[in-house]
C-alpha cells in the first residue's frame, strides 16, 4: 500500500481526497458511461438472448406475476418440461432479479431495447467504480483511476454491457462482495455495514445467477486463507451474522418455486431438479446443452483476448504483483485474494463441459484492479521501465492495425460513411503522439494516451459495428418487412422456427410454426392470405413450385427469406 493509502486508511479521507475522489468518480462516469451508451439504445435486439430476456420482462409487465419468469407457449419447444400456464409457460432456467429490473426499466421507458439492456450497462458502470474503489483503498489514487479505466475499457465486460444478459450484474454483485472482502480483511470502515453489503450483494447474486455467485467466492476465500494460514479472516468476515441477511434476501424466492413447482410439465422432476440438477450440476458435468467441446484453455483465451489492450502488459505485472504478494501474504493477503478470485472463475468454469464465452466475465474486475496497481507504479517509476515501454509499444501497434482492419472492413462490406473519417483520423493522431511519447520515455502520457486512443477506438468499433451484429443476428428487418405487407386476418408462419426477436418484435401476434417442409406447403396452400418467412434459404427454391396460390418474395438471400401468397390475387396469365 503506498503512504497515501495507508494514511487514508488510519485516519479516513480528508476533504481534499473526498474532492479529488469526487472528480475521479465523475471522469470515470463520463468514460464508462459513454462507452456503454453507444448502440445501447440500438432498435436490433440480437438472437437468442436479448429478445428472450426482453420478452421475459415484458411479460412482468403486461401480464404481472412478477414472481414468476414466463414465455410465450410458442417456445414451449425449447423448454418441454417447464410447465405451461395458459398462453406461457414457467421460465425457471434463471433466477428473476436481471427480468425484475428490465421489466422496472420497461415501466418507465416502455418496451423498448434499451430498457432491456439498461440493467446490464448500469452494473458495468457499478462494476467500474468498485474497481476504482478497490485499487484506491489498496494502492493510492492513481492506481484507482487506472483500474477505473482499465475496468472500463476491457472488451468482455464492455460487450456484455451492451447485451441484456445478466452476466454484467453478476460482475457487479461480486465485485462488490470483493470490495467488501477487502475493506473487512483490513478493518476500514465499519464493519456492519460491509457485512451487510458483502451478503446483501451475495443474496442479490443468487437471485441474478444462482449458487454460482456464493460458491466460487466462497471459494477463492477460503484458498487465500488457508494458503497465508490466516485463520482469523473467515472471523472477520462474520458469516453467522451475514448468513441471515443472505437467505432473507434469496431464500424466499427458491422456496416459493420449489412448493409451487414440484413437477415439471410432463410430470418428472419440478423446479428444483431442474434449476439445481440440470442448470448446475449436469452443466458442469456434462455437455447436454450443446455448448462443449471447447480446447483446452479455451476460456482463458476468451479472457486474454477479452482483456486487451492490458493483456500485452499481464505477464510483467503477475510477475510483479505475485512477487509483492507472495512477500506481504501474511501482513497483507488483498493482492493474492485479488489473483484467487480470477484464477477460481476461470479455472472452476475451464473444468466445467459446458463452456460460454462470458463465463469469464466475472474474473474481470479483479485483474482490472491488479492492472491498475501496476500501471500506476510503472508509469511514475524512475527506471529504464524496458519491458513497459515494450508492452505500450505493442498496444500502441495493436491499435493501429485494429483501426486499419476496421476501415478495411467497412469499405470492403459498403458501409463506410464520411462521419467516420473524423473519428479515424482522431484516432490515428492519438496514436501517433503516443508513439513520440513512448520514445520520449513519458510513461504518464503514454499510459494516458492509451486509454485515450482505446477509448476513442473501443467507440468507433461499437458505433460502426464491421461484424454487422445489428443485421446478421436478429429478424428487425424480416418483420418490418412482415408489418408493412400484413393485414388483419393474416397468418404468419415462421420456419422451421420462430426467433425470440421475431416474436418481440412482431408482439403480440401469434405464429405458426409446421414441423417439417410437407406441413409448411400444407399451411401455405390454406385459402388465406399468408406471410412466410424462412430461416433456411435452401427451402426457398423447393418451396416456391408447391404453392398453389400467387406468391411473391418480399424478402430474399442474402436475407432470410420472407414470403407473401394471396390466394385472392388473380394467378398471372400464360
Amino acid at each position: 500500500m503506498t503512504s497515501d493509502a495507508a494514511a487514508e486508511g488510519r485516519s479516513g479521507p480528508s476533504p481534499a481526497a473526498r474532492r479529488a475522489a469526487l472528480w475521479d468518480v465523475l471522469a470515470l462516469l463520463v468514460l464508462a458511461g459513454g462507452l456503454v451508451g453507444v448502440h445501447l439504445s440500438h432498435a436490433a435486439l440480437v438472437d437468442p438472448d436479448e429478445p428472450r430476456s426482453a420478452i421475459i420482462s415484458r411479460l412482468m409487465v403486461e401480464r404481472g406475476g412478477w414472481l414468476v419468469p414466463r414465455l410465450p407457449l410458442a417456445f414451449h419447444h425449447d423448454y418441454p418440461r417447464n410447465p405451461v400456464e395458459g398462453d406461457t409457460f414457467v421460465y425457471w432456467d434463471k433466477p428473476p432479479l436481471f427480468f425484475w429490473l428490465g421489466a422496472a426499466a420497461m415501466q418507465v421507458l416502455g418496451p423498448v431495447p434499451l430498457a432491456a439492456r439498461l440493467p446490464s450497462a448500469l452494473s458495468n458502470v457499478a462494476a467500474v467504480l468498485l474497481a476504482y474503489a478497490a485499487a484506491r483503498m489498496l494502492w493510492g489514487r492513481r492506481a484507482g483511476l487506472m483500474a477505473g479505466a482499465v475496468m472500463a475499457l476491457a472488451p468482455a465486460s464492455l460487450i456484455m454491457a451492451h447485451v441484456a444478459r445478466m452476466e454484467t450484474l453478476l460482475m457487479a454483485l461480486t465485485a462488490a462482495m470483493l470490495l467488501a472482502v477487502l475493506k473487512l480483511w483490513a478493518g476500514q470502515g465499519r464493519a456492519w455495514v460491509w457485512t451487510v453489503v458483502l451478503y446483501a450483494a451475495a443474496g442479490l447474486g443468487l437471485l441474478a445467477k444462482g449458487p454460482v455467485a456464493v460458491v466460487l467466492p466462497a471459494l477463492a476465500v477460503l484458498a487465500v486463507v488457508i494458503f497465508t494460514r490466516r485463520w482469523g479472516d473467515l472471523a472477520r468476515l462474520r458469516p453467522f451474522a451475514g448468513v441471515p441477511v443472505m437467505l432473507a434476501i434469496a431464500a424466499p424466492w427458491y422456496v416459493y418455486m420449489h412448493l409451487h413447482y414440484p413437477a415439471g410439465a410432463d410430470g418428472g422432476g419440478g423446479f428444483s431438479r431442474a434449476f439445481f440438477l440440470s442448470q448446475h450440476f449436469e452443466r458442469a458435468t456434462a455437455d447436454v446443452y450443446g455448448h462443449g467441446g471447447h480446447w483446452p484453455g479455451f476460456l482463458l483465451g476468451i479472457l486474454l483476448v477479452g482483456f486487451m489492450p492490458w493483456t500485452i502488459f499481464l505477464p510483467h505485472a503477475c510477475v510483479r504483483l505475485l512477487r509483492e504478494g507472495w512477500r506481504e501474504c501474511r501482513e497483507r493477503p488483498a493482492v493474492m485474494l485479488l489473483f484467487a478470485w480470477a484464477i477460481v472463475t476461470v479455472g472452476a468454469y475451464s473444468f466445467s463441459r459446458t463452456q460460454l464465452p462470458h463465463y469469464v466475465v466475472p474474473a474481470v474486475p479483479p485483474l482490472a484492479i491488479l492492472m491498475g496497481a501496476y500501471l500506476a507504479e510503472r508509469s511514475a517509476s524512475q527506471e529504464r521501465n524496458r519491458l513497459f515501454a515494450f508492452g505500450l509499444a505493442v498496444a500502441t501497434a495493436a491499435g493501429a492495425g485494429t483501426l486499419g482492419i476496421i476501415i478495411w472492413s467497412l469499405r470492403w462490406q459498403g458501409v463506410w460513411h464520411a462521419a467516420y473519417i473524423g473519428v479515424a483520423a482522431g484516432v490515428a493522431v492519438i496514436l501517433v503522439i503516443g508513439s513520440v511519447a513512448i520514445v520520449r520515455r513519458k510513461w504518464r502520457t503514454s499510459v494516458v494516451l492509451l486509454v485515450l486512443g482505446t477509448a476513442a477506438l473501443t467507440a468507433f468499433i461499437f458505433s460502426s459495428d464491421p461484424v454487422r451484429v445489428y443485421r446478421q443476428f436478429t429478424t428487425r428487418h424480416e418483420a418490418h418487412v412482415i408489418l408493412r405487407h400484413l393485414r388483419p386476418g393474416d397468418r404468419i408462419i415462421s420456419y422451421p422456427y420462430t426467433p425470440y426477436s421475431l416474436a418481440w418484435y412482431l408482439w403480440p401476434r401469434e405464429m405458426l410454426n409446421p414441423p417439417n417442409e410437407d406441413a409448411l406447403a400444407a399451411e401455405i396452400n390454406r385459402p388465406v392470405r399468408t406471410l412466410c418467412i424462412l430461416h433456411k434459404k435452401a427451402v426457398l427454391p423447393r418451396l416456391l413450385p408447391r404453392i398453389h396460390w400467387p406468391t411473391k418474395v418480399l424478402a430474399g438471400p442474402p436475407d432470410r427469406a420472407v414470403v407473401l401468397s394471396d390466394p385472392q390475387v388473380p394467378p398471372a396469365g400464360p
